[in-house]
């Protein structure tokens, strides 16, 4: 679920930026996210991680992997694309179901897996930063969610920002970007 947020999060804090000095964060931002994968491919790199572990923390690792170049990917549309279109959208929050349900598993199996804590050391441990980092993404998105649900259902009643009005527009007027991609 950590993706999910990484890349949602990238893309509002680019649209902070004037548009004409937009490139220097663009770069860096995409530096940053490609980074994230040095970590992960250290972790599946080591002799030590194809050790045996009861719990399929090594292939959780992979999708991990896997998802981080598809943020990789919607990171560089989102920077790039203005406006980003529905289709992409749309993509990006069914990819955002799919963080969430790997999410929960990396979570459970991590949590199941502290017999791979004396095994697999590096492995159990970068499941453990990559379950953290699940959970902390996921009491966000619960958190927002109703807000998200009622602010498209009673259209703006959350938050207008053209009318400047809504239940939540003087807590968020400085930081709209907790209310869509």
């Amino acid at each position: 679920m950590w993706q999910y947020l990484w890349a949602h999060a990238i893309f509002h804090m680019v649209r902070w930026f004037p548009p004409s000095n937009r490139i220097k964060i663009t770069v860096v931002t995409m530096i940053i996210t490609v980074c994230l994968l040095i970590p992960q491919f250290y972790v599946l790199l080591l002799k030590r991680t194809t050790r045996w572990c009861p719990e399929p923390l090594m292939s959780l690792l992979i999708v991990s992997i896997v998802f981080t170049f598809f943020i990789i990917g919607f990171t560089f549309l989102f920077v790039t694309m203005i406006p980003v279109p529905r289709e992409v959208k749309i993509a990006f929050h069914v990819f955002g179901l799919a963080n969430f349900c790997t999410g929960l598993a990396q979570c459970i199996a991590t949590a199941k897996g502290k017999d791979c804590q004396f095994t697999t050391v590096e492995l159990y441990d970068i499941s453990l930063a990559l379950a953290v980092l699940s959970i902390v993404a996921m009491v966000f998105v619960v958190f927002m969610l109703p807000f998200w649900i009622i602010n498209e259902t009673k259209k703006d009643s959350v938050l207008d920002r053209r009318g400047r009005t809504g239940v939540c527009y003087e807590p968020v007027k400085c930081c709209s970007c907790l209310w869509h991609i």
